[in-house]
């Protein structure tokens, strides 16, 4: 379940941000990812479930130090698209994504990921004031860490949610939440 607040009026989604452990050097914002392979374009990365955030925090290769911190954040929730669990956003979502790619292969340019994600951010995300992405991937079982997302294979009930921001302005309250 998508852990929620609210302040003030304000609805937030309680994120989970994991990076490589800083030991006395915490973040004060969260770290942008601006690589060329983020699923859903440049923006500041967030797990939905503090399960998955330990698990990319184990299985990613970028720790130097052989430790990695977790971060607890509040983010606005308007104005995120929730392609997830909204069904009428989730298939506006896809059917924007294939638009993109139909018309890069009707112009004969060979579709990129980061093409795809910087066409749809400065051609829609941004007019329609989309200030972030909620959305899953399909996780797999790793039986050499005994890591099951499904005892009943192929169905993977467990959803990996991660969700862009794209606005550091609607990050709030973030803070070392499990440092190592």
């Amino acid at each position: 379940m998508i852990q929620r607040t609210i302040t003030k009026d304000v609805k937030f989604i309680i994120g989970y941000h994991t990076q490589e452990c800083r030991y006395n050097d915490e973040l004060r914002v969260p770290k942008i990812c601006n690589s060329d392979k983020a699923w859903l374009g440049i923006g500041y990365y967030f797990w939905l479930e503090e399960e998955f955030a330990h698990y990319w925090g184990i299985d990613t290769k970028i720790k130097k130090t052989g430790a990695y911190d977790i971060y607890k954040a509040y983010i606005e929730e308007e104005n995120i698209l929730n392609a997830s669990f909204n069904e009428k956003v989730y298939f506006r979502f896809r059917e924007m994504i294939e638009k993109t790619v139909e018309l890069f292969k009707s112009k004969g340019k060979i579709v990129t990921l980061l093409q795809v994600n910087k066409f749809l951010s400065d051609n829609f995300w941004k007019q329609n004031n989309v200030k972030g992405i909620i959305f899953d991937d399909i996780p797999r079982n790793k039986p050499e860490i005994e890591r099951y997302y499904s005892h009943i294979e192929p169905l993977y009930y467990k959803k990996r949610i991660q969700m862009v921001v794209f606005e550091l302005k609607i990050i709030h309250n973030f803070a070392l939440y499990k440092g190592n």
